[in-house]
C-alpha cells in the first residue's frame, strides 16, 4: 500500500471580501531560487483516453508518487517574448482558488521575469490549508489553442515571508509533492492578495501586476466560465487505478446545468445531517468530501490517515442552494473508511472524506460519484464568470450538454 497523503484542502482562503494571499522576497531579474531546480514531481503526461475539442484540454491523475483524487493537466510556460519555453506537467486545477502558482523547484520558474513596480513584487496568498508564500513573475501560458501573457506567483516555502502574512495564517501551506503548481479558476480576474514590492507592504499595486485567472484573458467566448466533465463514476467501495476528464475554456449554453449564484466568499449553502445552514462550495482542489458530520468516526490522530474519516456513511445525500435560493441540487454520495480505500492501491476514489466543521466542500469525489442507477460518466461541474470584476458567480452542476 502507498503511504496515504495528508489531507489536502487548497481553497482560497477569504478575509473579509478579498482573497488573503501570501508573499516572497525578490530580487531584480529573474526569480531567486534557494533549492536545486529539480522539479517537485517527476512524473510525466499519461497517454489520454480523451480527445479535447478546440477549447479544451486533457485532464488526467496526478502522475506523482502519493498523489490521490488530484486531477491535473500538463500546461507549456514560456519566457514572455522567447522561445525557452517548458511543459509543466502535473498541474493541479483547482476552482476554489484564483491565478496560477508554480513550485519554485521547476526548471522553467528561476528564468521568468519577476514583476517589479516599486521594487520586486512578492505575494502572501492564503488557502484553507495555510499561506503560500514567493514572488511574482510574468509568464506566457498555452490553454488550449490560444495563448496569453499573465502574471504568476512562484511558490516558495524557503523564502522568509513577512510577519503580516504569517500573523494572517496557522502555518505555511507550501507545494506538497503531489503536483508542480496550480491552476486557479475562480473568479473574480486578480486574486487580491498580500502584494508586497522590496519587502515592505503589504502595499497596493496596479491590477496588471495581480496575479490573475488567466481565463480571462482568453478571447470570448472561452473567457466567461470554465467546465470540468466527462470523469467517469468510480466504485464508492473500490475506487479507481486512475480517471481522466476534459477542461473546457466557455460554458457555452450551459443546457442542462443548475447556475447557483455564489456570495462574494464564492461559497453557497448545503442542508446535510440535520443542518440546513452549512457553507458549501465545489472544488476541485480538495481530494475529498470534507463534511459537518460528527457520527461517522474519525481516522486516529496519531496515524498516517488522520484528517480522514475511517468509518462508513453509504446513503448519505445533500442539497446545496445558491442565493438564488430557487435553483438548488441534490448531490448523492457514499463515504468509505479512508483505511479501506487506500488499501486498494488505486488512487481515485467517490466516496474519500474527511470532517470539517460548519462546512460542506464537495471536493474532487463529487466529480466522480453516481448520481443515478446505472449512470457511467460524472457530473459537469463548473464556474460561470459574471465579470472580470464581480466576486459573485455561479456554480454550475448536472449532465452537461
Amino acid at each position: 500500500m502507498k503511504r496515504p497523503p495528508v489531507q489536502k484542502i487548497l481553497r482560497a482562503f477569504f478575509l473579509g471580501t478579498g482573497f488573503l494571499l501570501l508573499s516572497g522576497c525578490g530580487g531584480g531579474g529573474g526569480v531567486p531560487s534557494s533549492s536545486p531546480p529539480e522539479a517537485v514531481c517527476t512524473g510525466g503526461t499519461p497517454p489520454s483516453t480523451q480527445t479535447p475539442a478546440s477549447n479544451q484540454i486533457a485532464v488526467y491523475q496526478s502522475t506523482c508518487q502519493g498523489a490521490v483524487n488530484t486531477p491535473v493537466v500538463t500546461l507549456t510556460i514560456c519566457v514572455p517574448k522567447t522561445s525557452t519555453c517548458r511543459d509543466v506537467h502535473n498541474i493541479l486545477v483547482d476552482i476554489g482558488s484564483t491565478g496560477l502558482r508554480l513550485s519554485h523547484t521547476l526548471s522553467i520558474a528561476s528564468k521568468l521575469p519577476q514583476e517589479s513596480e516599486n521594487g520586486p513584487v512578492t505575494e502572501c496568498y492564503g488557502f484553507v490549508s495555510g499561506y503560500n508564500y514567493g514572488p511574482v513573475v510574468t509568464a506566457t501560458v498555452t490553454l488550449a489553442q490560444q495563448t496569453v501573457t499573465v502574471p504568476v506567483q512562484i511558490s516558495d516555502s524557503q523564502i522568509p515571508a513577512p510577519s503580516s502574512c504569517v500573523a494572517a495564517f496557522n502555518s505555511s501551506a507550501p507545494f506538497e509533492p503531489t503536483f508542480n503548481g496550480v491552476l486557479g479558476l475562480l473568479f473574480p480576474q486578480d486574486d487580491d492578495g498580500f502584494y508586497y514590492e522590496g519587502g515592505s507592504g503589504p502595499t497596493t499595486i496596479s491590477t496588471t501586476l495581480m496575479v490573475q485567472n488567466p481565463v480571462f484573458l482568453l478571447e470570448a467566448p472561452e473567457n466567461n466560465g470554465v467546465l470540468l466533465s466527462n470523469f467517469p463514476t468510480v466504485s464508492p467501495t473500490q475506487g479507481a487505478p486512475t480517471v481522466s476528464g476534459l477542461l473546457t475554456f466557455g460554458t457555452g449554453s450551459v443546457s442542462g446545468l443548475s447556475e447557483l449564484e455564489t456570495n462574494v466568499n464564492a461559497m453557497i449553502t448545503a442542508s446535510y445531517n440535520g443542518n440546513s445552514s452549512l457553507k458549501a462550495f465545489f472544488d476541485s482542489g480538495s481530494n475529498g468530501f470534507f463534511i459537518d458530520n460528527p457520527t461517522i468516526p474519525t481516522c486516529s490522530s496519531s496515524s498516517s490517515l488522520t484528517g480522514f474519516f475511517c468509518g462508513t456513511a453509504t446513503g448519505q445525500s445533500a442539497t446545496l442552494t445558491g442565493t438564488n435560493t430557487n435553483t438548488s441540487v441534490t448531490l448523492h454520495f457514499s463515504i468509505e473508511s479512508a483505511e479501506t480505500l487506500f488499501s486498494t492501491g488505486n488512487q481515485d476514489f467517490s466516496s474519500l472524506g474527511g470532517p470539517m466543521s460548519g462546512y460542506f466542500d464537495a471536493g474532487f469525489p463529487a466529480f466522480l460519484s453516481a448520481q443515478s442507477s446505472g449512470q457511467t460518466t460524472g457530473q459537469t461541474i463548473g464556474l460561470e464568470y459574471i465579470s472580470s470584476t464581480s466576486e459573485i458567480g455561479y456554480f454550475l452542476y448536472g449532465t452537461g450538454n
